[in-house]
């Protein structure tokens, strides 16, 4: 499986902070169908990147919502599955297969090349199906253990911090694939000051609505995580792929709910 997809070109690329862009960030990381009049070019896709989690933001409000609806008519365990799978047909499952492909390719040899060879492949490798199942497993616990009004916020603050992380790793790291065209939009346009205070500022947004402490400890989890998947790309590959974007945000998309459980066992989060 590969997360790297060909992008359509439909139209002249668009100026660097035109509003249009936001759709394409839309239609880049979700499935929802966007007008024939938004722009998908290479460029408009990489200036797209700015809103990445503005579109984190969206998705994890859709989610939440869900899961505030179905938890009283379900209960909250079926509300969560319910709520996952709607999340896996909202974005196509697009994070997920860069964590298969990562762990697969990471996982299967200890030659550069021979890891970016594994995770280009289509197919799916033990390393990879374990890495699905375990996120998976770990997101239905955490949104069953948590209060239903943390783990609605939960929802919020993880999927808008891990798509802020994403759009974030450009800056500090180049991409893998010297040797071939790349199919990853970032790797033509690196983000600028300006790129990552917007994709920052945004992310951090929902964290208003928590309690300050709560908040500090989310942003925490967010640095930490990313550094540790910055290291494991230098480590590996000694750059990014369009996996290992994917895989990015699944990972803080993770540590960031099992922040919050740690919170509320802990006794820090206060309900309101």
């Amino acid at each position: 499986m590969s997360n790297e997809q060909p992008l359509p070109t439909l139209s002249s690329p668009l100026s660097p902070w035109h509003p249009t862009l936001i759709l394409t960030a839309i239609g880049f990381l979700t499935r929802i169908t966007m007008p024939k009049w938004v722009g998908f070019s290479p460029q408009d896709v990489a200036h797209s990147t700015r809103w990445f989690s503005l579109v984190g933001v969206i998705v994890g409000i859709v989610l939440a919502l869900f899961l505030w609806l179905l938890t009283p008519l379900f209960g909250q365990a079926i509300a969560a599955v319910l709520t996952l799978i709607v999340g896996w047909r909202l974005t196509g499952a697009f994070h997920e297969d860069g964590l298969a492909d990562l762990c697969d390719g990471f996982g299967g040899s200890w030659q550069r090349q021979r890891k970016l060879d594994i995770m280009k492949d289509s197919q799916i490798g033990t390393y990879g199906v374990l890495a699905v199942v375990g996120s998976v497993i770990l997101k239905l616990l955490v949104l069953t253990q948590l209060p239903i009004n943390l783990a609605v916020m939960g929802l919020i603050c993880s999927h808008a911090g891990a798509r802020a992380c994403v759009g974030c790793v450009p800056a500090y790291l180049s991409y893998a694939r010297v040797d071939q065209p790349s199919k990853t939009p970032q790797s033509q346009l690196p983000p600028s000051k300006a790129v990552l205070a917007t994709l920052i500022g945004i992310a951090c947004l929902p964290l208003f609505l928590l309690p300050f402490t709560v908040s500090i400890i989310v942003c925490f989890s967010w640095l930490s995580s990313c550094y540790f998947m910055l290291r494991l790309m230098k480590q590996h590959i000694q750059g990014y792929t369009g996996d290992t974007l994917g895989a990015t945000e699944q990972v803080v998309e993770i540590m960031t709910l099992l922040t919050l459980v740690l919170i509320n066992n802990i006794g820090v989060y206060s309900h309101v």
